[in-house]
């Protein structure tokens, strides 16, 4: 049997553009998938992305949380006070990453699931 020696990447597409949705897929098996396709990922599953994300300069975009199944975690607080939204900051070259970690940090023991939003393209890392 002989093995092709050509990549399955495409002509026009660089490493760098399938940083994002790797780290996705890798912790595809550590979430659960909301109603929406979402990956919801717990606080520590969650932090860990985000540290392997600024390992390879993917910025984070945004980041959503998410009530589990059956909870009322946090439904005493706004809604907004889960969400927070990176893009003007990612588009300026920031990864936004100890920001990220700071906001899941702050919520880690509210029982919430998070919705973590990755960057298409790594950052360069200086």
């Amino acid at each position: 049997m002989e093995i092709s020696q050509e990549s399955t990447v495409r002509a026009d597409a660089s490493p760098r553009d399938v940083k994002g949705p790797r780290l996705r897929e890798e912790f595809r098996v550590r979430g659960r998938t909301g109603a929406d396709g979402a990956l919801l990922l717990w606080p520590a599953d969650a932090l860990d992305l985000v540290n392997q994300a600024a390992d390879e300069g993917v910025p984070i975009v945004r980041i959503t949380c998410v009530a589990q199944s059956g909870s009322s975690a946090g439904a005493a607080r706004d809604a907004t006070d889960h969400r927070v939204d990176f893009t003007r900051e990612v588009s300026e070259g920031h990864g936004c990453w100890e920001a990220a970690e700071a906001f899941i940090a702050r919520r880690g023991e509210l029982g919430l699931l998070f919705d973590v939003t990755l960057g298409d393209d790594p950052l360069e890392i200086v």
